[in-house]
């Protein structure tokens, strides 16, 4: 898989690239990363290959909803960033995820990341604590209900840590690396 990981410059040109490896057998998967509904409407019309994956912030605080009725419609994935709400502690001691880690014996993050591979998207948390990895992996051997998957939905607060449309994010991010500084 390999990802354009911000929407800002050239991203035709990259994504033709990208598609060009694709077909020459360099690459298995192209995706992107950070494609709100606006960017994602702005590019991919201009793209021959419709991305495998959107890589986006999605946790139960940021469910993305609007996002995942466009990929959806194109059976584009959605992979999650922060899938674990950077380890907010507020998303961590909600009280449904508690009853419910309570209910199955396990943790917090565990119950999020169940409730995220349930609405079918992709995971990757990240830990370097062998712990953790470990219980990231222990989400398979139980099940949320339907009500429980409802439940879980009303956390959503419709906004996420970072904004890829907000003013000035692109400025600041072009700024931020020369990609060219050793030509």
């Amino acid at each position: 898989m390999y990802l354009i990981h911000q929407p800002y410059g050239d991203d035709p040109g990259a994504w033709r690239a990208m598609e060009a490896a694709q077909k020459a057998g360099k690459l298995r998967s192209i995706g992107v990363s950070n494609m709100t509904p606006t960017l994602w409407q702005k590019f991919v019309p201009q793209f021959e290959t419709i991305p495998a994956v959107n890589q986006v912030e999605f946790n139960p605080y940021f469910q993305q909803r609007p996002l995942r009725q466009l990929l959806a419609a194109q059976d584009v994935k959605l992979e999650a960033w922060a899938p674990l709400g950077q380890g907010n502690q507020s998303l961590f001691n909600e009280p449904i995820i508690q009853q419910l880690a309570a209910k199955y014996h396990k943790d917090a993050g565990q119950i999020i990341l169940r409730f995220e591979h349930q609405e079918g998207v992709i995971v990757f948390p990240k830990s370097i604590h062998s712990a953790r990895i470990k219980s990231n992996q222990e989400i398979f051997d139980f099940e949320l209900t339907t009500a429980e998957m409802a439940q879980l939905r009303t956390l959503d607060t419709g906004k996420g840590q970072h904004d890829p449309d907000m003013p000035g994010v692109q400025e600041r991010l072009l700024g931020a690396f020369d990609v060219h500084a050793d030509d």
